[in-house]
C-alpha cells in the first residue's frame, strides 16, 4: 500500500513537472528523415542566409521552405561531390557577417541566441558554397533559363523526396 502510495505520488509529480515544461524547440518539417528545427529557421533568418523578400507575409515559412530546399539540394551535392571551397572564402563570410552585426561579441550573442556554435556557422557556409558550385557546374552561370531550370529540378527533388511540413503557414 505505503509502495503504491509512494508511486501514485510520483507519478503525479512527473506530470505535473511535464505539463509545465518549457518548449525549448519545435520541429517544424522532415526531409527525408533530417529535422528542420525552428531554431533552423531562426538562424538561417539571423544569419542571413535566407532574406526573405520585403513585404513576405509570412518569412517563417519562406524561410522553412528556402530550408527545405537546401536540405534536397544538399543531398544532390553530397552525391556528386564539388571541389571543396576554399577555407579563406569561408573566413571572408563569417568576417562578413561579424561586421554586418558590429562585433564579434554580436555574432557571438545571436549565436548563443540560436543555439548554433561558430563551427555549425562554419559548416552551413561550407554548405552553402559547395551548393553555389554545384548549381554552377550543373546549370551555369550566365543563362537566361538558369533560375527556371533550377526551380524545376528542385521541384523534381522536392516529388521524389519525403516531405512532412509540420508548420502551418500564415
Amino acid at each position: 500500500m505505503r509502495k503504491t502510495l509512494i508511486l501514485l505520488l510520483a507519478s503525479i509529480a512527473v506530470g505535473a513537472a511535464t505539463m509545465h515544461a518549457d518548449v525549448i524547440d519545435r520541429i517544424m518539417a522532415v526531409v527525408d528523415g533530417q529535422t528542420i528545427t525552428l531554431s533552423d529557421v531562426n538562424a538561417a533568418l539571423q544569419f542571413r542566409q535566407v532574406e526573405p523578400p520585403a513585404g513576405t507575409a509570412d518569412p517563417v515559412g519562406y524561410t522553412l521552405n528556402r530550408l527545405i530546399e537546401r536540405t534536397l539540394m544538399l543531398t544532390e551535392v553530397d552525391r556528386f561531390q564539388p571541389p571543396e571551397p576554399d577555407p579563406v572564402e569561408i573566413s571572408t563570410r563569417i568576417d562578413d557577417l561579424q561586421k554586418r552585426a558590429g562585433s564579434e561579441a554580436a555574432v557571438d550573442k545571436a549565436l548563443s541566441v540560436t543555439g548554433t556554435t561558430r563551427e555549425q556557422l562554419r559548416r552551413s557556409i561550407r554548405d552553402d558554397l559547395r551548393i553555389t558550385t554545384y548549381l554552377n557546374q550543373r546549370f551555369g552561370t550566365d543563362t537566361k533559363e538558369r533560375e527556371a531550370a533550377i526551380t524545376t529540378w528542385i521541384g523534381e527533388l522536392r516529388r521524389r523526396a519525403e516531405v512532412t511540413l509540420l508548420y502551418v503557414t500564415k
